[in-house]
């Protein structure tokens, strides 16, 4: 059985993301004063966790933008099981004792595309994973908490996550037409994708897609050597789209270690400022970001985003 401490690292979105323990001491935890100690104020999370089973958050994103943002995330029992199904609700806030906002209702995402696509890369237990439309009003680290039924009780996990007015490719902002290697043989995908086998989704260079004012989606990802193991599965999902789509958008899978050595990133991937992997950023004609995935993303929710910019 995978251990917390594995689902922890599964979860994470990288190297770069920020650990749960630092999170929550980041925002106040309970050992800050008129934290844990004394009544819980009704409407606090610390209200929403009396009596109930703790469950662990796993949270998908190191940083998410001010405003209304996806926060996806998974959670474990004490057991370490994975949860899986139902409608959590959502409530966040700065501390443990203010009111807190909510509820935000929640989707299960399921990655199914391997089923399809026959990938051999990596790939991460982790096979589903909620999603919330949350609002966040303004920067800082918020708590959140994320409530549920679970084996007939009511059950809370708990975390953080920063949100910032200031993100890499914030929705509403400009797409960067930088230059992505580009294969369109066998062979020449083999040497620029580490999916195995390599995926077909090299065929143009990100710049060259967003000249040609067609939508475009593109991908940040390592299949092979992906922190999260969540690369591979995030790829095959972008497959299926583009299998359905391709002819409408472009579709880009830029490989983040072309040559397979982790410590010379794609020079794109430093250019958009991501330090985690992968991202998934769905670009309308006119080059503007209007959805950004850090972390798992299913077919479903690319084409949801994609299918309006095609009219």
């Amino acid at each position: 059985m995978t251990s917390r401490r594995e689902l922890l690292r599964l979860a994470g979105v990288g190297g770069g993301a920020l650990g749960l323990a630092a999170l929550l001491a980041a925002c106040g935890g309970d050992d800050q004063p008129g934290g844990s100690s004394g009544a819980a104020p009704a409407g606090s999370l610390k209200a929403l966790q009396a009596d109930a089973t703790q469950l662990s958050l796993l949270g998908a994103q190191s940083q998410l933008q001010v405003g209304v943002s996806l926060y996806s995330f998974g959670l474990s029992t004490p057991d370490n099981r994975l949860v899986t199904g139902g409608s959590p609700q959502i409530w966040v806030a700065k501390n443990d004792t203010g009111r807190a906002a909510g509820p935000f209702p929640t989707r299960w995402f399921e990655l199914t595309a391997y089923e399809e696509t026959k990938d051999s890369s990596p790939r991460s237990p982790l096979t589903g994973f909620y999603g919330a439309e949350v609002e966040f009003p303004e920067a800082g680290n918020w708590m959140v908490a994320a409530a549920l039924e679970v084996d007939g009780g009511r059950s809370v996990g708990r975390g953080a996550v920063p949100v910032s007015a200031e993100v890499p490719a914030a929705v509403g902002s400009k797409a960067k037409p930088l230059a992505t290697p580009v294969a369109t043989s066998p062979a020449g995908r083999k040497k620029i994708c580490t999916r195995e086998p390599a995926c077909p989704l090299h065929a143009i260079s990100l710049d060259d897609a967003l000249a040609a004012g067609r939508p475009t989606v593109v991908n940040f990802g390592t299949p092979l050597l992906c922190t999260s193991q969540i690369c591979g599965p995030v790829v095959d999902e972008q497959m299926v789209v583009a299998d359905k789509l391709g002819t409408k958008a472009s579709f880009i899978h830029v490989e983040i270690y072309p040559s397979r050595n982790t410590g010379k990133p794609v020079r794109a991937l430093t250019e958009y400022g991501f330090s985690t992997e992968p991202w998934m950023l769905v670009v309308d004609r006119d080059g503007v970001i209007r959805a950004r995935y850090e972390g798992p993303v299913t077919a479903g929710q690319i084409e949801d985003a994609l299918r309006p910019l095609l009219a």
